[in-house]
């Protein structure tokens, strides 16, 4: 190779005392190369300074090796650890990962599809189960794999990755029966197009049914999924009458977002007022009061939905859907009601 030439993939087999086709094989896919291969070739290529020719590798092989995942937005720490978990396991498994938000926009979902799919995504990745029908048709008339993540709620025939929303909807509520609260205020995400939203209403309000308490709509406050979403959320139950006793957060940070309020408006947590979450981020287990949650496995979503659409993209057979389990997990943020 001379000075001023860019380094090839033959000069990096070379340097390793490799062929040609042991250096590819160990950038395409290192998990399945030898150790001592893999090493050989990594060096040769931090000597060489070598890098891929991605535009020549996917004309030559018509693959580009990567996966596109659109989420709701990236403001939620719990999508965030789903990114890392996704994109290390995609790396693990010689793919690489794009990503995109839509800020619960269907239109901007719809143009972020159709770009990714423009761009030669192999496999797509979704939040949740509802989406336009262009979204659908787009997928469909691309032949483009794609897996829903984070939820199983609804009636649909795709393949997807997640929990029942309904059900985390369910726990918090009984928590909070068993603790005899029954004057009880909702602070829900905008539920219009996004069905984790409408299926944990859906379980809270059902749950409390069954128990013989009507979850009035003035009770139900939708709030976008902010801190302070939860702020004005916490404000307006608070003008209820009679005032509820616990609050129901959809997310944890609006959770986090309404408890900051009780605490100017001087109200006590829990002692006077109870307060749930949802997702059980980081952030849950030290917020003052630490918040009593439903623990989402976001880094299990990630990794599942990493296997689950490689699996596609290579043919291999996958389950329709796959469960991942949820927890309530109790902490300092509820309590009895105040007799």
């Amino acid at each position: 190779m001379k000075n001023n030439e860019k380094p090839k993939l033959k000069d990096v087999a070379e340097l390793a005392g490799v062929s040609i086709g042991s250096a590819s094989r160990a950038l395409s896919t290192p998990h399945l190369v030898k150790t001592a291969t893999l090493e050989k070739v990594v060096a040769a290529v931090r000597k060489l300074g070598y890098v891929r020719d991605g535009a020549a590798r996917a004309l030559a092989s018509r693959r580009t090796y990567s996966i596109g995942a659109i989420f709701p937005t990236f403001n939620n720490p719990v999508f965030a650890e789903a990114v890392q978990a996704l994109q290390q396991r995609l790396n693990a498994l010689g793919y690489h990962l794009i990503i995109s938000a839509h800020e619960y926009d269907q239109e901007r979902e719809l143009v972020n599809v159709r770009n990714m799919i423009e761009r030669g995504i192999e496999g797509l990745l979704l939040v949740g189960t509802e989406h336009s029908p262009a979204v659908y048709d787009t997928l469909d008339a691309s032949q483009c794999p794609f897996i829903l993540m984070w939820s199983l709620d609804g009636a649909h025939t795709h393949h997807c990755v997640g929990f029942s929303n309904e059900e985390g909807g369910r726990m918090v509520a009984k928590h909070l029966l068993d603790l005899g609260h029954k004057d009880i205020a909702m602070i829900s995400g905008v539920v219009a197009y996004n069905e984790r939203a409408q299926y944990r209403l859906k379980g809270v309000t059902e749950a409390l049914r069954e128990a013989g308490i009507e979850l009035a709509a003035h009770q139900i406050i939708q709030q976008p999924f902010t801190l302070e979403g939860g702020r004005a959320g916490l404000r307006m139950a608070m003008e209820l009458t009679p005032q509820p006793t616990a609050v129901v957060c959809s997310t944890d940070v609006t959770c986090i977002g309404a408890i900051a309020e009780a605490r100017l408006l001087g109200l006590r947590v829990p002692t006077e007022l109870s307060i749930t979450g949802f997702d059980d981020i980081d952030f849950a287990a030290v917020s003052v009061p630490a918040l009593t949650t439903v623990s989402v496995p976001s880094t299990d979503i990630g990794i599942s939905s990493a296997n689950n659409i490689v699996a596609m993209i290579e043919g291999r057979p996958i389950a329709k859907r796959e469960r991942v389990q949820i927890d309530l997990i109790v902490r300092q943020s509820t309590a009895p009601v105040k007799t």
